[in-house]
């Protein structure tokens, strides 16, 4: 009923286990299927984000500063050839080369720690290692979303590198690190501020792929197995709660458009 999922209340599974309940998150004993689910797919998505904000920001930064060079062509082309794989493709190669061959090679050697050959490089979720077995998953899922960040702002630098506003601090005399860091990469920053809000929205649908790929008990390979098990109360459930989380994200990028540009201010 309506009123039930206002109240957070989806009833329970199958099995009779609770879908939801927030006691969950502090008592064990109230344990749910989305309260034990929920925290692997945070993580993923914070190691998908981290990469996303910090490696496609700074690589398209530079490409953009630098219009026709090799660095430029080469994010142009590495860029296109990452956002034209599915994710489903992509991450059974990762787990196929970098976590079984190359992963193969690394438990061959008595010296390298377990946390890296089979942590890192594990080619499934270990309990033992409940960090380290997350980054390889949560690298497939930041890749896609770093490619179009990486582009986006590789062309937001480019537009506001030609702005007048740009060539007016150079003629006053402002050094070329206050010009690209204070002006430039600022304003271009905004555009790429709403694509990284609309990117965590993308890391809960990737998230079904890439946590049934790698084994992640996460919230993603629960609405697989509630797919395939037709189960419409979990459904409901992780659905109207990957929702509100992508609207307080939402709500989050509106906020920061304030700090990026004093300009913009919400009544």
């Amino acid at each position: 009923r309506l009123k039930d999922i206002a109240a957070l209340d989806f009833g329970t599974n199958f099995r009779f286990r609770p879908v939801f309940d927030w006691q969950g998150f502090t008592d064990p004993a109230h344990s749910s299927i989305v309260t034990d689910a929920l925290p692997y797919t945070i993580k993923i998505a914070i190691i998908a984000f981290t990469i996303e904000a910090l490696i496609g920001v700074f690589i398209g930064m530079r490409a953009g500063m630098r219009p026709g060079k090799l660095l430029d062509n080469g994010v142009k082309i590495s860029t296109v050839l990452v956002i034209s794989i599915p994710v489903f493709v992509l991450g059974i190669l990762i787990q196929q080369f970098i976590t079984r061959d190359f992963g193969n090679l690394l438990r061959a050697q008595e010296w390298i720690p377990e946390v890296i050959s089979r942590g890192v490089f594990g080619s499934a979720y270990k309990q033992e290692f409940p960090f380290a077995s997350l980054v390889i998953p949560g690298i497939v899922l930041g890749l896609l979303s770093l490619a179009t960040t990486a582009r986006l702002t590789r062309t937001s630098v480019q537009e506001n590198l030609r702005a007048d506003y740009v060539r007016t601090a150079k003629a006053k005399g402002l050094t070329h690190k206050r010009v690209i860091g204070v002006h430039t990469l600022r304003n271009s920053l905004i555009p790429v501020a709403t694509n990284l809000g609309l990117s965590i929205g993308g890391y809960m649908t990737g998230a079904i792929i890439t946590e049934t790929i790698f084994n992640v008990p996460g919230v993603g390979n629960q609405t697989a197995r509630a797919i395939f098990q037709g189960e419409p109360a979990v459904l409901i459930g992780i659905t109207t709660m990957l929702v509100l989380v992508y609207l307080v994200a939402n709500l989050l990028v509106d906020l920061l458009y304030a700090v990026l540009d004093p300009r913009i201010r919400y009544e």
